[in-house]
C-alpha cells in the first residue's frame, strides 16, 4: 500500500465499478455514521494535512492523487459512494469528517436545502474561477455557485455490445423491445430512480421531470413489464457485465460506454427521445475537517493539464472553457461524440430537475418496481 491508501481503498472502476464493502454495510446499518475510530483518525489526521475525499469508484485519475500530494503536500484517503441517495443517506444519517464529495447537480441542490453543505470559498480556487466553462457556473440547482464546483458532466443513455447485438437500436422502445424478447436476460439497468423512471418517461414522449400522476404510472408499466427480463439492477457493475458478454445490452452513463469501449466493441446511444443531461460537483459536506485541504484539490485539478488528466480518464465532458480544454486534450477525445455529444443532441436533453411531488412518486414507483 502507498501514502494514499488506507482501509476505506476498495477494488475500483467508474461510477459503481465496485462492488459495496462489507464497511459499508456495517456504517448503513448503524445509520451512516462513521465509527468512532474513524472519527477519531480524521480529527488526527485533518491537523496533518489530509484530505477524506468521499466519491464515486474510479472517478479520479490515480496519477492525479500523487501529483497533488506532492503539488500540496496533503494526503488523500477515500471512502465510495454507489448511489447519489446513497450519499445523502449517509450525510442524513449523521456521517462527518468527509472533506469533499461529488453528488450530481440535482444532489446538491437536495444537499444544501438539508443543510449539509458548507459554502464554496471562491476566492481559495483561483484557477477554478479562471479556467471553469462559464456554461457550467450559475446553474440552476445552484444559482449563486454558493455551494459547488463543476468536476464534469455527461449524458445518460444505453449501451450495447454492437458484436453481440446484430441490431442498431436508436431509441428508447427498441432498447425496450429487444431487452424483452431477444436479448431477454441479458440486459442491465441503472440502480437509479432518476435515470430508469426518466428514460421511460422520454420513451413515453413525455418530460424526463414530470409530475403527473398518470405519465408517472405509464412509466412505472413500463419498468415493471421490463424487469422479468433484467439480469441485474445495478450501478456497480454493468460495465463489467457488458465486457464480460454477460449482458450485451445496458441503460448507463456515456462516459462507462467510452471505457468499456476500449476493452470490447461498445457503442453508446443517446435515444431518439432524448434523455438526461447531467453536471457533477464538488461539494464540502458539512462537518469538513479541513475544508482548506478541499479547495485546494479543487483549485489544483482545474490546472488545464492536470484537468486532462481527469477528463482522459473518466471520458466525461471537461470542465474547462473549450478554447483550453482544446490546447490540452487529445484530438482523439475531443472528437470522441460519446464523451464531447454534438450541440444538436445537447440541445433536447433535460437535467434533473423533479419536483419534491415528482419525487415522492417517484420514490413509490421504485418501490413497487424493486418489489415485483
Amino acid at each position: 500500500m502507498n501514502e494514499h491508501d488506507d482501509v476505506w481503498e476498495r477494488p475500483v472502476s467508474r461510477r459503481g465499478f465496485m462492488a459495496v464493502s462489507a464497511l459499508a454495510a456495517m456504517a448503513a446499518a448503524s445509520g451512516g455514521r462513521l465509527g468512532a475510530d474513524a472519527l477519531a483518525a480524521t480529527e488526527s489526521d485533518a491537523a496533518s494535512g489530509t484530505l477524506f475525499y468521499y466519491n464515486w469508484a474510479d472517478y479520479v485519475n490515480p496519477k492525479t492523487y500523487s501529483d497533488f500530494t506532492k503539488a500540496s503536500g496533503i494526503k488523500v484517503k477515500k471512502d465510495f459512494y454507489v448511489s447519489n441517495e446513497a450519499l445523502l443517506a449517509k450525510l442524513k444519517g449523521g456521517a462527518r469528517g468527509y472533506d469533499l464529495a461529488v453528488p450530481t447537480g440535482y444532489m446538491v441542490q437536495i444537499l444544501a436545502s438539508e443543510k449539509l453543505l458548507m459554502p464554496i470559498d471562491w476566492k481559495k480556487i483561483p484557477n477554478a474561477t479562471k479556467y471553469a466553462n462559464p456554461k457550467f457556473r450559475r446553474l440552476p440547482f445552484d444559482p449563486k455557485d454558493q455551494w459547488s464546483v463543476i468536476k464534469d458532466w455527461g449524458t445518460t443513455g444505453y449501451m450495447y455490445r454492437k458484436d453481440l447485438v446484430k441490431e442498431r437500436p436508436t431509441t428508447w422502445r427498441q432498447f425496450v423491445n429487444l431487452a424483452k424478447t431477444k436479448y431477454s436476460g441479458k440486459v442491465t439497468v441503472l440502480d437509479g430512480i432518476p435515470e430508469c423512471v426518466g428514460s421511460m418517461l422520454v420513451m413515453l414522449g413525455y418530460s424526463y421531470n414530470s409530475d403527473n400522476a398518470r405519465e408517472l404510472n405509464e412509466a412505472k408499466e413500463e419498468l415493471i413489464a421490463l424487469k422479468p427480463h433484467l439480469l441485474s439492477i445495478t450501478s456497480t457493475e454493468y460495465k463489467q457485465l457488458l465486457v464480460s458478454g454477460k449482458a450485451v445490452m445496458s441503460l448507463g452513463w456515456n462516459g462507462d460506454a467510452a471505457a468499456a469501449g476500449h476493452k470490447k466493441p461498445v457503442t453508446y446511444v443517446v435515444a431518439k427521445e432524448s434523455g438526461e443531461f447531467w453536471v457533477d460537483s464538488y461539494v464540502i459536506p458539512v462537518g469538513a475537517k479541513n475544508p482548506d485541504a478541499a479547495h485546494a484539490w479543487i483549485d489544483y485539478v482545474f490546472r488545464p493539464k492536470a484537468n486532462s488528466l481527469e477528463t482522459q480518464y473518466t471520458l466525461y465532458g471537461s470542465a474547462l472553457k473549450p478554447a483550453v480544454a482544446k490546447t490540452v486534450l487529445p484530438k482523439t477525445v475531443l472528437a470522441n461524440p460519446a464523451v464531447f455529444p454534438p450541440p444538436a443532441t445537447l440541445a433536447k436533453m433535460e437535467p434533473n430537475n423533479v419536483s419534491a411531488k415528482g419525487n415522492a412518486l417517484r420514490n413509490r414507483i421504485w418501490t413497487e418496481f424493486k418489489a415485483a
